[in-house]
């Protein structure tokens, strides 16, 4: 009597189990075996551009399967995966490629492959070192403001805020020179509300960022502007503009 009641309890409970691996978390499938789980490019370029690896995974189970997406969890990469279904004993490709654009130093990603409908996955891993490229300093601070100093601003307009409402910007300054820049700013008018360094050091072929912030202290009743007046090593540049814009209500967070 007692069998029967487990075997009954048993046949009862097995619904409530197809349940729980259908409808939770993916489950690892053992059966569905890369040739390699994680590849090392080693040491690559920036400037050498994009690298590519196909990892091979063999279907060693005994029902067919089927790759239903790739997860890579970086821009950065891209995969490209076998569409069809894998027979038992087949094996499906999973080729990854890595873009080292802007990537520096050690890098390790994983890879989710997802299979059958996303029950079920495997876990690749790409690594690489990469060694970084000398990107120009106009691709970050394309304003030219002479004597080799470049912004990547060359105007602020601030909106119309509420008293004690706070605004700012990061400007980020490029040394395009081989020389180290001593960079000093002067405001025309002057004006001690707006908060900012006043002199800040550049080496050569560094980018260095400072805040400009405003805290309203009044509502403004027309448009105003503030010029900041740059000089490199003592030598005038290019000034650049701090407009208050009377009913423009734009938002940025920049």
């Amino acid at each position: 009597m007692k069998k029967i009641i487990y075997i009954m309890l048993l046949l009862l409970a097995m619904p409530f189990v197809a349940v729980a691996q259908t409808t939770g978390e993916p489950q690892y499938l053992e059966t569905f075996r890369p040739d390699e789980r994680t590849h090392d490019f080693g040491k690559i370029r920036e400037a050498d551009g994009k690298c590519t690896h196909v990892f091979r995974l063999k279907n060693a189970g005994t029902k067919p399967v089927a790759i239903s997406a790739v997860n890579t969890w970086c821009g950065c990469m891209v995969a490209n995966y076998t569409k069809r279904a894998v027979r038992p004993g087949e094996e499906a490709e999973v080729t990854v490629t890595l873009d080292p654009d802007h990537k520096q130093g050690k890098f390790v990603k994983q890879v989710v492959v997802l299979l059958n409908d996303g029950r079920q996955y495997v876990r690749l891993w790409i690594k690489a070192d990469i060694t970084p490229m000398d990107h120009p300093i106009t691709e970050e601070c394309p304003y030219a403001l002479g004597n080799g100093l470049y912004a990547n601003f060359q105007f602020l307009p601030f909106p119309d805020l509420e008293v004690g409402s706070k605004y700012g910007y990061t400007l980020k300054l490029g040394n395009s020179t081989k020389q180290t820049m001593k960079v000093s700013f002067v405001r025309m008018p002057n004006n001690t509300v707006l908060k900012m360094p006043d002199e800040i050091t550049l080496q050569p072929r560094e980018r260095k960022s400072i805040r400009i912030d405003y805290t309203y202290p009044r509502r403004h009743k027309r448009t105003c502007y503030v010029d900041l007046l740059p000089t490199v090593n003592g030598r005038k540049a290019k000034p650049i503009r701090v407009q208050w814009n009377v009913n423009t209500k734009f938002k940025l967070d920049i």
